[in-house]
């Protein structure tokens, strides 16, 4: 986790953790519209930036243990801790929050409903393969990605493991997690989604507290230029609500 500055008590800290298979640079458009008086920290989710076999013997318990356990070393700097979450990393900090120890949530894919398309594999193929010419929807999938491709298929053998606790989580998340949270939670979801279907808004409308974004020509990684601002303008009004508790 990205080290504290020594001034930071009673301050709020924003703490991003990415999703599967993903990595931090997910967030590096946002990072520009932080402003000062909030700290960074981050979340590298174990299995992540490795190769296959890495993942394999990472496991949604070992996850969920280094967010907690983030989330309790900043609680002992900050006064308020604000999440922002992509895809599986959204699920990791509900969890917290749900224990009441998030003050706001900004989360980007929320995957509530799962629903794999074709365009998934076939972007994975493309990384695989380096057929990115022209398919800037798979180009934004590999910067996404932090775990090398390997041609062994024997190292895979924990990925089926690995997304069915993300399927698992997702049903707990639904049932267990959404019921607890009370903080204000600012969702957007991608029309276009090869993995998590928009309809993930329907579960998300049940906060107390939610404003909901669906961007209409944006997939699970690529947000085209128009969509872009849309999450930006989103982010800033989001920190300006957060700095009024500050």
């Amino acid at each position: 986790m990205e080290a504290i500055s020594k001034e930071a008590c009673a301050k709020t800290v924003l703490l991003f953790v990415h999703g599967i298979v993903g990595n931090n640079r997910f967030f590096d458009f946002l990072l520009p519209l932080v402003q000062d008086k909030y700290e960074v920290a981050f979340v590298d989710l174990k299995g992540h930036g490795g190769n296959a076999l890495d993942f394999s013997k990472a496991s949604m318990e070992q996850w969920k243990t280094q967010v907690e356990k983030a989330v309790e070393n900043l609680s002992r700097r900050f006064s308020r801790i604000v999440g922002v979450g992509h895809s599986m990393g959204c699920l990791l900090l509900m969890e917290q929050a749900a224990l009441g120890l998030m003050s706001g949530l900004f989360l980007l894919n929320p995957p509530m409903r799962i629903s794999p398309k074709i365009r998934m594999f076939s972007n994975i193929l493309k990384v695989a393969t380096g057929n990115l010419l022209n398919d800037p929807v798979a180009a934004a999938a590999k910067k996404a990605y932090s775990i090398s491709f390997d041609f062994n298929p024997l190292h895979y053998y924990g990925w089926p493991s690995r997304y069915l606790e993300l399927f698992a989580e997702a049903k707990r998340a639904k049932k267990n997690l959404i019921p607890c949270i009370q903080i204000p939670v600012d969702v957007i979801l991608s029309r276009r989604d090869e993995m998590v279907s928009p309809s993930s808004a329907e579960v998300l409308a049940n906060l107390p507290d939610v404003k909901m974004t669906i961007l209409p020509n944006s997939t699970h990684y690529y947000y085209p230029a128009e969509d872009r601002k849309q999450i930006e303008v989103e982010f800033r009004h989001f920190l300006f609500q957060q700095s009024k508790h500050h």
